[in-house]
């Protein structure tokens, strides 16, 4: 909302803000803060020490996991194929590259990354940020969620069955 625009100035939503920022009360909430903090930053160590499958999968079976079995069955990716090397690409900062191999792992690194920053300064502040459930219905966020993971999937048995089918 514009504060200059006489017809907006003063109003609020009528359910509060989107995000608030509250103390966090207790130590232990600061101590949690950090450790969520320390867990996304391995995640990224570990995708760092990663090199990223030039096929846009496999990259997990580096940290000694099996094949995707979907794939090694079926043929076709399952809905996670690609995740690790979008990690991988993602914290290399080659972000296209990372979108090419799985879109979904993407923003899944990208969300971590600002799920990281945010628990870093609620551990240093006290303060921590959260979500006014009553602005934003969390059945609209699993919806979105799971359309994006679809359309993901989608798009990544189209890329393996084009590399089959030319």
């Amino acid at each position: 909302m514009d504060d200059d625009c006489p017809e907006t100035a003063g109003r609020k939503h009528p359910l509060g803000p989107l995000l608030l920022r509250i103390p966090c009360g207790r130590v232990e909430s600061r101590l949690v803060a950090g450790l969520l903090f320390v867990g996304c930053s391995g995640l990224f160590v570990v995708a760092a020490m990663l090199t990223p499958d030039p096929c846009g999968v496999g990259t997990h079976t580096h940290l000694g996991l099996p094949p995707c079995s979907m794939m090694v069955t079926w043929g076709i990716p399952c809905p996670t194929c690609g995740m690790t090397t979008a990690f991988a690409y993602t914290v290399r900062g080659q972000w296209l590259a990372a979108i090419r191999a799985q879109p979904a792992g993407w923003l899944a690194a990208v969300a971590t990354a600002v799920f990281a920053v945010v628990n870093a300064v609620t551990a240093v502040t006290g303060r921590k940020w959260v979500v006014n459930w009553y602005r934003v219905p969390p059945g609209r966020v699993v919806m979105i969620v799971v359309a994006v993971v679809l359309l993901a999937w989608a798009y990544r048995i189209s890329v393996t069955l084009g590399e089959r089918f030319p």
